[in-house]
C-alpha cells in the first residue's frame, strides 16, 4: 500500500462522517489511525502490507458505527 492509498482511505473515512453516514467521533479517531499508519510506513516501522491491513480495519470499523442522533435544539453540555 502506498502513502497515496492510505491518504485515500483517510479521505473516505472523513467524507463518510462529514456526510453523516458514520459516527463522527469514531470516524475522527479511525482516520487519525490511518494517518498514523502512514507516518509509521514512512518511518519504516510498518510494512506496506501491515499499513494496508490497518487501513482496511479502520475503514471497516468506522463503517460499523452509525452517527448518534442530535436532539432538536442541539446539545447543551
Amino acid at each position: 500500500m502506498s502513502r497515496a492509498d492510505l491518504q485515500a482511505t483517510a479521505d473516505r473515512i472523513q467524507r463518510a462522517w462529514e456526510s453523516g453516514r458514520i459516527c463522527s467521533l469514531a470516524g475522527r479517531g479511525l482516520r487519525a489511525r490511518v494517518v498514523r499508519a502512514g507516518r509509521l510506513l514512512d518511518a519504516g516501522v510498518l510494512s506496506p502490507a501491515e499499513a494496508e491491513r490497518i487501513a482496511a480495519e479502520a475503514e471497516n470499523v468506522a463503517a460499523a458505527f452509525a452517527p448518534l442522533p442530535v436532539p432538536r435544539g442541539g446539545l447543551h453540555d
